[in-house]
């Protein structure tokens, strides 16, 4: 009894974190100062009208073990397409929508009502427009849409809300949708222009997360892209504290403690000299960003609380997200729109 008591304990848990893991993978991949490059007036040198998309593969495996009861292993694979549309490029920032052009659940939950809801609720995502700012140097100074996109996803499910708002917070969700800048080269007034950092945070759900100063430094470089390798230095934040004037959570964790083990990345990009013609026919220009591929190793504990009962948890988590330059880009073209999206209703 004792047995089958503490295997249901879990299976709700281990229900909640997947779940939150599965909304996360969709909500956050919206979903990223120093002087430009030589040629380069905005960063990439985009311009009004201009399009990419990038598309995205997440590979998740997580061993969960509650107290004495043997690990349960869950697997995950998802695919996002995001297409960034440029609406105004001055020196100073480019602004961009970014909205999901598609998205394919490799792996399911194996529960078909449970994925027909997500499928549904992920289509409500396009009528959100999520804009951001990017400097020139490749980091996002702004980004607006973020407490829409959540409502978006949660529908009237205040309490899915929440779970969103403590388990992604804006953080985590800049992150996510400003990693294809990382393939920025700074400026000239930089002193050391082959080498150049990044702040990340990846969210572990209602866990907290990990936050990386990420180093990226260019390795090698012939007549092709540019081959850039990925290291950093990781440190753990916290969970954020319940909202007190919430509806208390059915499950919750505490004491968490969660580690890098390992982080590491590699990508292509195109540096400022390859990526501008001399003779300068707008066809031929094309995004700087070529692909990332980002590796995490976590391990960690915490205690969870369900039904007024506390247990240890420990977890080994693995992650890996491969992004790739969509070969649909088009740049160097007259906008074909006069103003700013609404927001969603």
């Amino acid at each position: 009894m004792c047995a089958d008591t503490n295997r249901s304990f879990f299976e709700k848990a281990l229900e909640v974190q997947t779940c939150l893991q599965s909304l996360i993978a969709v909500v956050c991949v919206f979903t990223i100062s120093v002087n430009a490059a030589p040629g380069q007036s905005t960063v990439w040198g985009l311009r009004s009208g201009d399009r990419f998309s990038v598309k995205t593969t997440i590979d998740r495996e997580t061993d969960i073990q509650l107290a004495d009861s043997a690990p349960v292993t869950s697997t995950s694979k998802d695919q996002l397409e995001l297409e960034y549309l440029v609406w105004q490029a001055t020196p100073v920032e480019t602004r961009m929508q970014v909205r999901v052009v598609s998205f394919v659940r490799i792996g399911s939950s194996g529960d078909a009502f449970t994925d027909s809801m997500f499928d549904q609720r992920l289509k409500l995502l396009e009528r959100v427009p999520i804009m951001i700012s990017v400097g020139p140097n490749g980091v996002v100074t702004n980004l607006t849409g973020y407490r829409e996109s959540l409502k978006q996803f949660a529908g009237p499910d205040e309490k899915m809300l929440q779970l969103l708002q403590e388990a992604w917070p804006q953080q985590s969700f800049e992150s996510w949708i400003g990693r294809p800048f990382w393939m920025t080269q700074p400026g000239d007034d930089h002193e050391d222009r082959e080498t150049w950092e990044r702040i990340d945070q990846l969210s572990l759900g209602l866990m907290g997360g990990l936050r990386t100063v990420a180093t990226c430094r260019i390795d090698s470089q012939g007549d092709g892209p540019a081959k850039v390798v990925v290291s950093g230095s990781v440190r753990q934040v916290a969970p954020s504290p319940p909202d007190s004037a919430a509806s208390p959570r059915s499950v919750s964790f505490g004491d968490v403690e969660a580690t890098a083990e390992s982080f590491s990345g590699e990508g292509l990009m195109l540096l400022p000299e390859q990526a501008n013609d001399d003779d300068s026919v707008p066809v031929k220009l094309r995004p700087w960003f070529t692909n990332l591929v980002l590796n995490w190793s976590i391990t960690g504990g915490a205690k969870v609380k369900s039904g007024g009962r506390t247990q240890k948890v420990t977890f080994r988590h693995q992650q890996k997200q491969s992004s790739q330059l969509q070969p649909n880009f088009q740049m160097g073209r007259p906008p074909a729109f006069r103003s700013l999206p609404k927001p969603a209703r």
